[in-house]
C-alpha cells in the first residue's frame, strides 16, 4: 500500500518528536508499526525525510495541486494535454474526474437550505431512535411474559380446559 508523502512526513515528525509511541501513531494514521520503523530507519540513515520512492500517483495529488493542474491544462488542446499528463505521470481521464469533482464541490444549494435539511434529518433520526427503543422495550416485555407463562405452566401444570 502506498502512502502519500504528506502522511509519511507527518508520521515521521510525530515519531521523532517522541510525544507518542509508534503504536499510538500507527493506530492514529492506520499505518503498520513495521512501516513506521522502516521510514525511521531510512530517515536516520539518510537524515532526509524525502521518502519519494515512486512517482507521485494521481491519488497523492492534494486538492490545490489538482486545481492548479486543471487551470494549467484548461486552455490546452487534447494533444498538448496528453503530453502534459505524461510528464506529470497521470492520464487525461484523471483531469476529467478532478474537474467533475471540483464542479460537484460547488454546491448550488444555499447554506440555509442545507442547515434546514440537516435539522430535518436529525429530527427524523431521533424519532426513529425513540421508536426503536419503544419497540425493543415491548419485545423485552413480551419475552419476559412468555418466560413467566412457561414457568407457571411448569409449576402448576397445564391449565384445565372446560
Amino acid at each position: 500500500m502506498g502512502y502519500s508523502i504528506q502522511i509519511k512526513e507527518t508520521v515521521l515528525q510525530k515519531a521523532l518528536s517522541g510525544r507518542k509511541t509508534q503504536h499510538e501513531i500507527a493506530t492514529e494514521f492506520g499505518v503498520g508499526k513495521s512501516t513506521i520503523r522502516n521510514w525511521l530507519k531510512h530517515y536516520r540513515k539518510s537524515c532526509d525525510i524525502n521518502l519519494k520512492s515512486k512517482e507521485k500517483r494521481p491519488q497523492d495529488w492534494i486538492p490545490e495541486e489538482r486545481i492548479s493542474a486543471l487551470i494549467e491544462t484548461g486552455a490546452m488542446n487534447p494533444e498538448e494535454r496528453s503530453t502534459w499528463c505524461r510528464k506529470k505521470g497521470i492520464f487525461p481521464h484523471h483531469l476529467k474526474q478532478w474537474k467533475k469533482d471540483a464542479i460537484s464541490g460547488i454546491s448550488n444549494i444555499p447554506e440555509k437550505q442545507m442547515r434546514e435539511k440537516e435539522t430535518r434529518y436529525k429530527k427524523e433520526i431521533s424519532s426513529l431512535k425513540r421508536d426503536l427503543t419503544r419497540k425493543e422495550k415491548a419485545l423485552a416485555e413480551t419475552a419476559a411474559l412468555l418466560v413467566l407463562k412457561k414457568k407457571a405452566q411448569a409449576i402448576w401444570g397445564e391449565p384445565e380446559e372446560d
